[in-house]
């Protein structure tokens, strides 16, 4: 009977966020907790919290019910720290996380067959910056070099060659905004299954220095869908394990940022090269068009007032789904100072405020700074408001505002900014405002797409700002795309068997 060790080691790190992860920013889970099914709850579009990544939801369900589908493999649950997206890990932290996930797989390697790792492939902490490689590394090194290893990633990341020639395949999310985690897992423990069956895994990658964001990545409407669906018929093939593409994560500030297109097959190593170099290729190509079409925050009121339906402002530089604390007041600072008379919905994150709020209570009217509590880089502004709703979702207090036209949801939850459903629980539709504003790039169509009249990126300041130039790099290997807008590249295969 085949013994599959799991094990988890997953965030994505924005290194322009002004504020550490540190060991209690993590979900712990040991062992059997692995296996718990997490309660129901909406997925939001972004990393997932650390239930849904640690435990026995989205990805890892995927890839236990892969594996336990066959009546021949036995699962050995190791250790998962997981979060979704926050500032760089301290060095501390990730000495203590990588620590304990290696000592568990240390604690069960006797007998082990395979092993089955959930990554996200942007993580950075302090110094290690690519802690995901260090990890496959050590892993290799704990279990020799006969036993196959095998992860999944988060498209949004880097595969590092360290990565590379330390596991024997991968799967990788294939749509963005993001809605097939369980796929993903369940494709992982597929080309893990299929090597224990005999498969001789080559894996050929091309490496692109492109750092890319925009609307052109959406999957289902994007130049990158056209890479995906053809990854995806390759996939049908008997002699391909798997296909996918990292996009990069340019809020990583890591010196093997890039995009990579990976293709496994079952020994066919010119199939392997071929097509990799046909993909990466192409997706050098396009490295134009897939960049962020931005608007200022003036001239996207000036949309908004223009408009007959629901227009949505993407804060796409504070999204907390990339790592963003979620306190930028820019385009709410837009508004106030406008003639715009249009209704607004707002969200932001600010702890003090939403304190004062319930303390005031419902009915009250407070004057509050808000904006900039998590980032100095935004000044507050004063607001006077009155108290309309107060209330907690998942343990997060909440108060919503209104402040003239404008009604203000304030939450003490960055990650809670991505839940679009958060709305409706405290009596705000969405379809009902002149103007949304969302702390996310993008969404599953039907939260905004399918109903507006349009949604448009602002171009604000922020510590994901798809404005990629304004981020401030320091550690990218120079010249990379879009830094180095005249440069010229020839890709290339990198073969490892």
């Amino acid at each position: 009977m085949p013994r599959i060790l799991i094990g988890t080691f997953f965030q994505e790190t924005n290194d322009f966020h002004p504020n550490d992860t540190v060991y209690e920013d993590f979900g712990i889970l040991r062992g059997r907790e692995m296996l718990a099914k997490p309660g129901s709850r909406e997925e939001p579009n972004g990393p997932g919290d650390p239930g849904d990544q640690g435990g026995l939801g989205g990805v890892v369900g995927g890839a236990v019910d892969t594996l336990t589908a066959r009546d021949d493999v036995d699962i050995v649950p190791t250790y998962s720290a997981a979060m979704g997206a926050g500032g760089t890990i301290t060095q501390a932290c990730f000495e203590r996380t990588a620590t304990e996930l290696l000592d568990a797989i240390e604690r069960h390697r006797a007998g082990a067959d395979g092993v089955y790792l959930n990554l996200h492939g942007a993580m950075a902490s302090e110094t290690e910056k690519d802690p995901e490689g260090y990890v496959l590394r050590e892993v290799r090194r704990i279990v020799g070099p006969h036993v196959p290893v095998v992860a999944s990633f988060d498209m949004h990341g880097t595969i590092t060659r360290r990565m590379l020639s330390h596991m024997d395949g991968c799967a990788i999310l294939h749509t963005y905004p993001h809605i097939d985690w369980y796929e993903t897992g369940a494709r992982a423990a597929g080309v893990l299954l299929r090597i224990l069956d005999g498969a001789r895994p080559v894996i050929a990658s091309v490496y692109t220095p492109t750092m890319v964001r925009g609307d052109e990545l959406k999957t289902a409407t994007g130049v990158h869908g056209t890479f995906i669906r053809y990854l995806e018929r390759l996939e049908e093939r008997d002699d391909v394990l798997a296909g996918g593409i990292m996009l990069g994560h340019p809020p990583t500030d890591c010196p093997e940022q890039g995009s990579r297109v990976v293709v496994i097959t079952d020994g066919n190593r010119d199939l392997a090269a071929r097509e990799a170099l046909y993909i990466g290729q192409s997706f050098w190509n396009m490295r134009s068009h897939m960049q962020c079409v931005l608007h200022g925050v003036e001239e996207g009121i000036r949309i908004a007032a223009k408009a007959k339906g629901t227009v949505v402002f993407a804060d796409a530089a504070d999204a907390t789904s990339s790592g963003a604390p979620g306190t930028s007041n820019t385009i709410l600072k837009g508004f106030l100072e406008s003639d715009y008379r249009g209704s607004v919905l707002f969200p932001i994150r600010d702890d003090p405020a939403v304190v004062r709020a319930m303390e005031a209570g419902v009915g009250q009217t407070i004057t509050v700074p808000l904006g900039g509590t998590r980032d100095p880089r935004f000044t507050p502004v004063e607001v006077t408001a009155a108290v309309e709703v107060l209330g907690r979702r998942d343990d997060v207090p909440i108060a919503v505002l209104k402040c003239r036209n404008i009604t203000i949801f304030v939450a003490a939850s960055g990650p809670l900014l991505c839940d679009r459903w958060m709305y409706p629980a405290f009596g705000q539709d969405p379809k009902r405002f002149d103007v949304v504003v969302k702390k996310l790039p993008h969404t599953p169509d039907e939260w905004y797409d399918d109903w507006a009249e349009r949604t448009i990126t602002i171009d604000s300041p922020g510590a994901a700002s798809p404005n990629i130039p304004s981020l401030g790099h320091r550690h990218v290997t120079r010249p990379i795309y879009p830094l180095d807008p005249d440069m010229t590249f020839t890709p290339e295969v990198e073969v490892y068997e």
